[in-house]
Order: structure tokens, then sequence, then C-alpha cells
């Protein structure tokens, strides 16, 4: 592999015409100008280097090169309109560089070009019309940029064109209504991740030799066309995340019964409301992924499901199917994921299932799954995630389980199991989760569970286990997570635990536990919420326990001598693991997501009222101990139902002028609404004088508090996430519910954290329901100064564009650590002069120093936040109609996001 920088002596070898130097390792801020002397060149090829700069406009004095391929390198700029004069260009390959701005209408010059790709950049502005002229191309990519506008119908009618890619750009408008007709060679059409609109015309069935189509996360509507199963080639077909239907009098596997070669059908997200027919299994026999995720789709899983024999991933989650699994999904023998959770299954979990020798994946939660969990699971060797929470699985955990050592994720949460923890459970080496919670389980906690030296999240809540807790446990060394409330544990709480310097949650209450708290390592970090209804504990005053006497030099020498008789050999086990633990974790940080994903999908329970009076038990006579916060119309209490669920209590100050109807407000809003980024409603205390929402408890408190805390942090990729689940949240409310709802007081202290830092809007006392989908007009404005929109606070104006300036605001709050209010922080100029004052200086003069702190890659670090601070800006803008939609937001954010990932080294 050659390295360094190009030699200049490139340029005296005048009379070259191919210079291939892909894949190596040359880097540098230019081209040298020498090379722009070769002007025979006609074949240039730096895939894959490092170089970097600009691109330089002496480019155009290489008038003979047909191929120019400057893929996978850091080229930043403009292209220079030079480029355009290289007329005898065949193929101009500029992929996963920087390059940015708009794209000349000069490139309709280049009519010699066969193959252009210019995606993984971040080109913007509209696609010239001008690329129409370009007659003999096949390969057309502008994929993951940020162009906007509406596709250029001239582009739809290159005959030779036969890949049409502009996936994830912000793109609107709807599709030609003649796409397809003079596009008779187009195999594969990527128009995933844009913001178009309208119907999926049905000429699109006139490009015959369509191999791919991919519409996927756009805001398409209407019927699925009947034409797409005339294309007798088809492959794959992604419809998925938009609004799509079917003719209620049709079969949806009617629709593509000729598509004979049809290997992925995607159309999750889609409000079908189908019924899988009895015939599904005389589908395609190539059918390799059925995915049909939150489709509304009704009835029984059908039998002959069994036929489709090379199914690799089959997911028919969160619909409403009633009835048994089928056993014949036991034959299908190449499934590697089955995702069948939130729905209404019931019946056993067939024991055929467990003979599918490559399933990776078994999801079956949120059902009403009955009976034992087969003992044969253990012929799932390659298994790597269980998850069958919230079921009615009764009988003991079968001992096979534990035999399954290459399980990284077991959810077993919320049924009636019973028996005691098997002492097997210590040979799961790579397990990262286990979650037990809520079950019947009985017995010790079997000192061998500290062989599951991978693990980070262990709950054993809500059981009958009793007691100690194992001294062992300080052999966890990875644990973050442990959580063993509401069971009947006694003994002292192990100062082995101290060792575990990654715990960051721990809950002990609600057991039988004595003697003193630890006082060292995680346990700096613990309140008064983990240790709770332990009545013989005692500790430091913060901790809301009884100081504890002094104890006898004897027994603090025997307390060593037991730690160091189980702790030493643990630690010696730890040298020799250090490599599993580490790759473990980077595996549990992947499938988290997934997790995080699967249980926030699970439809909520009924909706019911509770009485006044399990709400004083459950926050203890609504204790200040139990106080989280106060808002604009009331206090907010943690509490523990008798479930041991944990809870958030919105309890209403009635006495306040507008308190009823925030509380009707709230409650029409939150029992209609349903986001994985919205705070869910889990019950409601309604009486003359008391009025109180039970909301989901979210364990990591909100945005304000960690932004301004003096011991945590944000890093850069949190706050990223963070503000792309708000959008996310926001553009369900403008955009996913049948009357568009504005929330009119978005600020930090109502974006509410779950365990795993996931976002969640809360607070919708003063929101608002669009009747018309537009705006309205209220007398009295109650938002929170500074992050209400200009329009709102002088005229009462209420629109979803509010909702983005607000939005805007929190954008530039989180990254800066300065509120729009505190005019002391900022020197008497708005956040948002602020920030746009700081463009022309530095934009990191204006960032979070803590940020800046935790950071070591300023490069890449500075162009997010640009990016970033640019597009909040853009969600500020004084007039409604100078703002960008939360679509466009939420889009844009995520293209940020992935290229930081990407100069960062982390994608």
């Amino acid at each position: 592999m050659l390295s360094g920088t190009l030699p200049p002596e490139v340029g005296n070898l005048i009379m070259l015409t191919d210079l291939n130097l892909a894949n190596n390792s040359f880097e540098g801020s230019q081209l040298p100008s020498s090379l722009f002397k070769c002007k025979q060149l006609q074949y240039l090829n730096l895939w894959s280097n490092n170089l970097k700069g600009k691109l330089s406009p002496e480019i155009g004095n290489l008038t003979k090169l047909t191929v120019l391929n400057l893929d996978h390198n850091n080229f930043e700029g403009s292209l220079p309109s030079s480029l355009f004069k290289c007329k005898q260009l065949q193929g101009l390959y500029l992929k996963s560089n920087n390059f940015t701005g708009k794209l000349s209408p000069e490139i309709g010059n280049l009519s010699k070009l066969i193959e252009l790709d210019l995606s993984y950049n971040n080109f913007e502005g509209a696609i010239p019309s001008e690329i129409g002229n370009l007659q003999s191309l096949e390969y057309f990519n502008l994929g993951l940029n940020n162009f906007v506008g509406t596709i250029p119908p001239d582009i739809c009618n290159i005959s030779t064109i036969q890949v049409f890619a502009i996936l994830e750009n912000c793109l609107s408008g709807t599709l030609p209504s003649d796409m397809g007709l003079f596009l008779p060679n187009l195999k594969h059409i990527l128009i995933e991740g844009n913001v178009l609109s309208g119907i999926i015309p049905a000429s699109i069935s006139n490009a015959s030799q369509l191999i791919t189509v991919d519409l996927a996360k756009n805001s398409f509507s209407g019927l699925i066309p009947k034409t797409l199963g005339k294309l007798r080639l088809l492959e794959w077909l992604g419809l998925e995340f938009n609004n799509l239907t079917i003719d209620s009098s049709e079969n949806i596997f009617s629709y593509f019964s000729n598509n004979a070669y049809l290997k992925a059908l995607i159309l999750n997200m889609n409000p079908l409301n189908a019924v899988l027919p009895n015939s599904i299994g005389n589908h395609s026999i190539f059918l390799e992924i059925l995915h049909f995720t939150s489709c509304n789709m009704k009835g029984n899983i059908p039998i002959d499901i069994g036929n489709l024999s090379r199914l690799t991933y089959l997911s028919l989650a969160d619909n409403d199917l009633t009835g048994p699994i089928p056993a014949t999904i036991g034959r299908l023998s190449m499934l590697e994921r089955l995702v069948l959770f939130g729905n209404r299954l019931k019946g056993s979990i067939p024991s055929d299932i467990c003979y599918l020798g490559k399933l990776g994946i078994l999801d079956l939660a949120d059902n009403k799954l009955s009976r034992q969990i087969p003992e044969s699971i253990s012929n799932m060797t390659s298994l790597r995630l269980l998850s069958l929470p919230f079921n009615q699985l009764t009988s003991k955990i079968p001992s096979s389980l534990w035999s399954q050592t290459n399980l990284l994720m077991v959810d077993l949460s919320s049924n009636s199991l019973s028996g005691s923890l098997s002492l097997d459970i210590g040979n799961m080496k790579v397990l990262t989760a286990l979650n037990l919670s809520r079950n019947q389980l009985s017995g010790s906690i079997p000192e061998t569970i500290s062989g599951l030296i991978s693990l980070v999240n262990l709950s054993l809540a809500v059981n009958q286990l009793e007691g100690p807790i194992p001294i062992s446990f300080g052999g966890l060394v990875s644990l973050e997570l442990l959580d063993l409330v509401g069971n009947n544990l006694s003994g002292e709480i192990p100062k082995s635990l101290e060792m575990l310097r990654y715990l960051k949650y721990l809950n002990v209450s609600y057991n039988k536990l004595q003697g003193e708290i630890p006082t060292q390592g995680p346990f700096v970090n613990f309140s008064a919420e983990s240790f709770m209804s332990n009545d013989a504990l005692c500790g430091v005053i913060r901790l809301n326990v009884p100081p504890c006497k002094e104890a006898s030099l004897g027994q603090r020498k025997a307390m060593g001598l037991m730690i160091l008789k189980y702790v030493l050999p643990t630690l010696g086990s730890m040298i020799l693991v250090v490599s599993i633990v580490l790759v473990s974790r980077k595996l549990q940080a992947k499938k988290n997501a997934k997790l995080s994903n699967n249980k926030d999908s699970i439809p909520l329970s009924t909706w019911r009222r509770i009485s006044h009076q399990k709400l004083l038990q459950a926050t203890e006579g609504f204790s200040a101990n139990n106080l989280l916060g106060e808002g604009s119309f009331g206090s907010v209490y943690k509490g523990t139902l008798l479930d041991g669920t944990y809870v958030a209590i919105k309890v209403l100050n009635l006495e306040l002028e507008g308190a009823f109807k925030s509380f009707d407000i709230e409650c029409e809003i939150l029992r209609h609404v349903r986001h994985r980024n919205l705070v869910k409603i889990i019950s409601v205390c309604s009486n003359i004088d008391f009025k109180a929402l039970v909301l989901e408890y979210m364990s990591k408190g909100n945005l304000e508090m960690w932004l301004y805390s003096n011991t945590h942090c944000l890093n850069m990729l949190q706050r990223l996430n963070i503000m792309i689940d708000v959008a996310a949240a926001l553009e369900y409310l403008h955009l996913g519910y049948s009357t568009p709802i504005v929330h009119c007081d978005l600020k930090p202290s109502n974006v509410l954290l779950d365990e795993d830092m996931v976002g969640h809007v809360a607070d919708f006392g003063i929101s608002k329901l669009l009747s018309d989908g537009i705006s309205l007009t209220q007398t009295m404005t109650m938002a929170t100064i500074g992050y209400m929109a200009p329009e709102y606070g002088s005229e009462g104006i209420i629109s979803t564009s509010g909702d983005v300036y607000s939005y805007g605001i929190l954008l530039m709050e989180t990254f800066t650590r300065k509120k729009p209010t505190d005019d002391m922080t900022i020197g008497q100029m708005s956040l948002k002069h602020l920030v746009e004052e700081s463009f022309s200086i530095s934009i990191l003069e204006v960032i979070d120093a803590n940020l800046l702190s935790n950071e070591n890659d300023y490069a890449a670090m500075e162009t997010c936040l640009s990016e970033t601070m640019g597009l909040a800006l853009h969600c500020c803008a004084d007039l409604p109609k100078q703002r960008i939609d939360i679509q466009n937001v939420l889009a844009r954010l995520k293209k940020i996001k992935l290229k930081y990932l990407h100069d960062h080294g982390g994608g």
C-alpha cells in the first residue's frame, strides 16, 4: 500500500493516459498542480485514499478525461465550474466526500456521461433540470445529500437510465404522473427517506425491467398500485413508513401474485387494515423478507406460512393478530429473525420453533401466550436475543435455557414464571442483559451469577426472592443497572458492590435488608430512592436512613476477610476475560437500541382510572421526598404502584386558573397519541377536588437537569440523539395524527429521558388541536417566554411552525448550555443572535465548554455544530413561512448525525 503525498513529479508524465492509485493511503490538502499538466490523461482513479482540500479549477485542463473517480476521500467545497468542461467524461464518481454547495446546471454539458455518483456528500439546493440533457446516463445516484425541491420531470425521460437513486434527501412534491412510461431500461429506483407525497403513479409498472422499488420513509398515500404485480422481475419492494392502503375487497398477497422472484416485501408502518390470507404459502418461493409491522393486520397467522421455505426475516409485530402461533413456522429452516411482539396471540409457544437452527432473534413480547417455555429451547444454538415479556407464561424457567451460552439478551419479565434460579445461570458468559422482573421466582440468588461477566443490565425486581445479595455480585465488572426492588432479600448490602465502577442505577427498595449502606464507588451517586422501605438499613443522612453505630474492629476485620474470600478469585478471572467484556459491551450498545424500540412499540394498556387512595400509597402521602418537580399547573411526584411499577404522578393545583382545562386537554391528547418519543399515560385520577395523571416514569430526569448539572455532561452524540428523538415526536404530533397537534410549550424541562437516554416529549397541558390543520388564534398566551414564536407572543397565533421555532431555540440551548431567558449569561444579546454572531468568528465560541472538553476531534465537531446551529437558525426564522417544516428538520438532523459519525470514525 502506497502512502504519503502524490509526488509533484507526476506532471513529468505528460503522455500519461491512465493513472490508477486507488485504495492506498495518499493524503494531502491539494492534488499537485503538476497532475493537471497530463493533458492526455483519460482515466484518473484515486478512489479510497485520504486526500482532502478543494478540487482545483485546473481539473478543467484534463479535457480528454473519460473517467474521474475520487470516491471515499475527504474533498470539500463546491465543484469547480471548470469540471464541466471535461465533455468527454463518461464516469464521474465523487461518492463519500464532503462536497458542498449547489450542483451547477452546467452539469448538463457532460452529454457523454454514462455513470454519475455524487452520493454521501453535502450538496444542497435543487437538482438541476439540465441533468435531463444527459441522454446516455445509465447510473444516476445523488443519495444522502441535502437536495430540496421537486424531482425534475426531465430526468424521468432518460430512456437509458438503469439506476435512479435519490434516497435520503429532502425532496418534496409528488412523483411525475408518467413515471416509468419512458424508462424501459430502469432496474432500480431508490427514493426512500425524502418527504415526497401524493400517490404512487400506476405508470411506474411500465418500467418492466424493475428489480428494486424502494419508496420507503416518505409521505405517499392512497392505494398501493395493483400494477406493481406486473413487474415480473421485481425482487425488492420497500414501501414502509408511508400512509398507503389496499383495496378493502382485495387480498394483500393477490397484489403480488405474479411477482415470482420477489425476495423482500416490506410494508411496515402503513395502515393496510388487511388480513393475512390462507394462500400466503403460495407466494414467491424466493421470498426472504416479510415485514408487516404496524400495519393494522387482523385475523390469524395462516398455517400455510410454513411453505415460505426461504424466509430469513418474518415480522408481523404490533398488529391485531389473534389465535395461536402456527407450529408450521418451525418448517422455516432459514429463518434468522421472528418478530411477533404486540399482538393478541395466545396458546403455547410451539416447540417446533425451537428447532430453527439459524434463528438469532425471537421476539414474542406483549401477547397472551401461556404455559411453559419449551425445554427444547436449547436446540436454538444461534439464538442471540430472546424476548418474551408481557405474556402469561407459567411454570419454571427451563433449565436448558442456561445452556444457551451464546445468548446476548434475555427478557422474560412480566409473566408468571415460578421456581428458583438455576445454579447454571453463570454459564452465560456473553449475556449482556437479563430481565426476569415481575414474575413469581423464589429461593435465593445463586452465587454462581457472578459468572455473567459481560452482564450490563440485570433486573430481578418484583419477585419472591429471599436470602442475601450475593457478595459475588462484585465480580459483575460490566454491570450498569441492578434492580432488585420488591423481593424478600435480607442481610447486608455487600461492600463488594463498591467495585462496580460502571454501575449507574441500583434499586434494592422494598426488601428486608439491614446494616450499613456502602459509601464508596458508585454509591456516591445513589439517592434515597435506591434504598426505600428497608427498615433496618443505616447510613449517611442524605439517604433518609438513621446513622449507623460504629462497628467493632472484629466485625470490620471479619467483613474484610469475607470480601477478600469471594472477590479475589473473581478479580483473577477479570483479567482473563477483559477482551470478551469489551467486545460484548459494544454488541450490547447496538442491541440495546433494538430492545428499546421493541419496548416502546408495546401497545399501551387499557386506559383506566385509579383511586386517590392508591396514589397516596404510591407516593407515601405525596411526600416531599418523592417530589420530582413543579410545573405551570401543579407538581410531579414519583410513585410506586402495588405491582412495583414506577410511575410519575402529575397532580394539578386546582386553585390555578385554567387547571381544569389543562387536565382535560392533556387527557385528550395523551389518550389518543402514541409514539415512542412521547410520554405515555398509564392511568388517571379525577375527582371533584383532585385530579392527577399517572405517567410513565423517566428514570433519567429531564434535559434541563442534564444540561445544567455540575456532575453530569451529555456528549455530542447523546445531544444529537435526544434532539432527533424530540424532532421525531414533533413530526408525529404535526403529521402523524388525524388532527395536527401543537405542543405550544417545548423546552428542556419538558423533554424527559428514560433509562436508555431516549428523549420523550411531555407536558401537554396547553397543547392545541388544529381543527383546520393550519393555525388558530387564542387570546391567552401561556407558553414559556424565550421559547415561544414571535407571532404567538404578539398575536396569539398558534401553528405547527410555532413549535418548530421553539424546537430551534431548544436545539441551540442543548449545544450552548445557555438559556434563552438568561441575559446575564449571554451579554444582553438573545440566544438566537448570539448563535448568528458566532458564525462570523467560530461556532465553538458559543458552544458548551463542557462539551468541548470531552471531545478530541474538533474538526468533526465544528462541522457538525455549524450544520446543527444553521439548522436551528432555519427553524427560528422570524416569519412562519420562512421556517423549515419538522419533517425536513428530522431528515437533516439525521444526516448531520450520520456525517458526524463518519467524520468521527464511528460510522
